[in-house]
């Protein structure tokens, strides 16, 4: 399969030319500020890389930025996922021009994917004409702009087998790396759920495609080493779930293990005995040893006084959609508005929340229709059934072909099902594994028009 795609790394003579314009750079650099040229040599040594090797950089970046906040003498900043998804994109476009048209490209291969991109994009663009603060416009437009891109790389670098998988086992390490260090250090918040590197609810949402993908390569393929990795990642994930005690993340689960039943395709019956261990397990668990705080957590989770103010902010979001249908109210703009619905005839039970700390709606999709109104939600929408759906289709390609590659795709449209709805509990449209995702289901009908039947279909 990987034979029939054209290479997305740069030819040699093209890696020297832009190795001997950075040494230049340094040099000058060098004479002003020996220290700044030293970690200039860092970045230019994991540029050049990436630069080399798309898929290793994105790699790197899939693992690296998957926690919000990197420990001890990495957390100079938040994450390295500006600067390294500079590069990347840099990278990507680059390999782009050098190719000419040669690479996987979104515009051509999805062209319904690529213009729901760029209605979304461009309609937060233009809000800032009627957003009442222009700055968060600006602000989150960077934002979307820069994850938007992401689905872009990924797709032109994840369309062989084997750059696939290879992104995929990134996203696995990447949270159970981040799992296990949190666990491991007592990364917990006073409530006593897991968190250190990164907030609960959020963690808990975006490991749903790695507990998916792990559960159908424990169950399927007959490599004892792939099984072993795949214990491995599912059992600390899981682990991890409970532990962070995300109401939206046990929801999201749920909902990924209904899909796993139903997209289970020659697995279903392991699938199904699988799922229904997990549900005694986890019905086991919460009547035996949940902690009472646990069990008063998941006991009543639509009670407005258990919600930590969620619902005050759905009812602000829909009062919000309502007064503004057309256009919403500009991007970034939810929180800038919230305050005024304080006096307005909402039962409220966190004022406070609203006026004082002004929380996100906690709801990708109220949020999107508060901003942006019937045409951004629309376009959000589309955006993901354009992506989910035609990756479900060609699932029964996949699984024709005999390909082991149907394992990963069919984990990764039951985890993208658990993500999305776990995505009603909080507010996730600039989350960069939520577009990585989007950019791997996006890969997955091009790799079934090309599979075959091959001594791949035995492999990882």
């Amino acid at each position: 399969m990987s034979a029939l795609a054209p290479s997305t790394t740069l030819e040699g003579s093209q890696v020297r030319a832009v190795a001997l314009g950075a040494c230049a750079g340094l040099s000058a650099l060098a004479v002003y500020s020996p220290r700044d040229a030293v970690a200039a040599v860092v970045v230019a040594a994991v540029a050049a890389l990436v630069f080399w090797r798309l898929l290793v950089g994105l790699v790197a970046f899939t693992i690296l930025t998957f926690p919000e906040h990197l420990p001890g003498f990495l957390g100079a900043g938040a994450t390295v996922a500006k600067p390294l998804g500079l590069v990347l994109a840099a990278s990507w476009g680059v390999l782009v021009i050098a190719k000419r048209g040669a690479l996987p490209l979104l515009p051509r291969d999805r062209p319904a994917i690529s213009w729901a991109v760029i209605a979304f994009v461009g309609l937060a663009a233009v809000s800032s004409v009627w957003a009442t603060d222009f700055g968060q416009v600006r602000y989150e437009l960077q934002r979307l702009v820069q994850v938007a891109i992401l689905l872009y790389v990924v797709y032109t670098a994840a369309t062989t087998a084997r750059a696939f998988r290879a992104i995929v086992w990134a996203y696995l390490a990447g949270s159970v790396i981040t799992a296990t260090y949190s666990i491991a250090t007592g990364g917990y918040l006073s409530s006593g759920r897991l968190a250190g590197l990164f907030d609960p609810n959020t963690f808990a949402a975006e490991i749903m495609p790695a507990i998916a993908v792990s559960s159908f390569l424990l169950l399927t393929p007959r490599r004892a080493r792939i099984r072993g990795l795949a214990a491995l990642v599912l059992g600390v994930d899981m682990l991890a779930v409970v532990l962070t005690q995300s109401r939206g993340g046990i929801v999201g689960l749920g909902a990924a293990l209904i899909a796993a039943v139903a997209l289970a395709g020659r697995a279903r019956p392991r699938v199904v005995a699988g799922v229904v261990l997990v549900a005694a397990i986890g019905v086991g668990y919460y009547f035996e040893y949940a902690p009472a705080q646990v069990k008063a957590r998941f006991s009543n989770i639509s009670s407005a006084q258990n919600s930590s103010g969620r619902s005050d902010e759905w009812r602000i979001a829909l009062r919000m959609f309502r007064d503004h249908p057309a256009l919403g109210v500009g991007l970034g703009n939810y929180q800038t508005i919230e305050p005024r619905y304080a006096t307005q005839s909402l039962n409220l039970q966190f004022v406070r929340y609203v006026v004082q700390y002004r929380l996100v709606a906690h709801n990708t999709y109220l949020e999107v229709a508060a901003e942006l109104g019937v045409p951004g939600v629309a376009a959000l929408l589309a955006l993901l059934g354009f992506t989910l759906v035609p990756a479900t289709r060609a699932l029964a390609r996949l699984e024709a072909a005999g390909d082991d590659l149907e394992f990963y795709a069919r984990g990764l449209v039951v985890g993208a099902v658990g993500m999305l709805v776990a995505y009603t509990f909080m507010s996730a449209q600039y989350e960069k594994q939520l577009w990585l995702m989007l950019g791997l289901l996006a890969a997955i009908p091009t790799l079934a028009s090309m599979s075959r039947a091959s001594p791949e279909r035995s492999g990882s």
